[in-house]
């Protein structure tokens, strides 16, 4: 599986998907459904801030989606719930589907900000473990999504961060965040501007 993580505040992540949407035609979704309600579509990262204004503010962001050239849709899975919390939920995924996830301040750790994560399989883990079908798995032009996969890494390594820890990028908003008290979760402790592990 193909991984980056990151610390980001929701700002960057927005940052990151504006990216992403310039880099190629893409297709972005909510990672799982409501209950008893379709997947939602977001058409830019616009759409999506505004519904996570509509949220709340401790609302994460966690989508999934797909480059048009790498592959075709995926169907969403239905899933059938305890009749006690609904009648079912979407899930979005397949063997040519990105996830990026925020990372949440954490509870147990001054609400220090935990990592947020760009990832999605490669193609000998999606034929080794992954649960997709061969059809699915063989629809994934597997050159194209390591091209651009590997752009993004670049970018956000490159282009996006204003610091490190542990060689983890710290996005923009993310050090703007630290700049004004904020602190970091990483094992195995909690990191201000202050700590020495962090290096510009």
């Amino acid at each position: 599986m193909a991984q980056l993580d990151f610390y980001a505040n929701r700002q960057d992540m927005f940052d990151v998907i504006d990216y992403m949407f310039d880099l190629s035609p893409m297709r972005l979704f909510e990672a799982t459904s409501k209950v008893d309600q379709e997947i939602m579509e977001f058409k830019s990262s616009k759409e999506l801030s505004d519904y996570h204004k509509r949220q709340g503010k401790h609302y994460p962001v966690f989508v999934r989606g797909y480059w048009e050239s790498v592959t075709e849709q995926p169907e969403s899975r239905r899933i059938k719930l305890n009749p006690a919390i609904g009648n079912f939920r979407y899930d979005f995924n397949g063997a040519g589907v990105f996830q990026l996830l925020q990372g949440r301040p954490h509870d147990l750790a001054e609400n220090s900000l935990n990592l947020s994560c760009f990832s999605h399989w490669n193609e000998k883990g999606a034929l080794q473990r992954a649960r997709y079908s061969d059809n699915d798995i063989m629809r994934v032009n597997w050159a194209e999504f390591k091209s651009l996969s590997g752009k993004l890494h670049r970018h956000i390594r490159n282009n996006m961060f204003r610091a490190k820890l542990f060689k983890r990028p710290i996005l923009n908003g993310a050090y703007s965040d630290l700049e004004k008290g904020g602190k970091l979760f990483g094992q195995p402790d909690v990191y201000s501007l202050s700590s020495v592990e962090i290096e510009s």
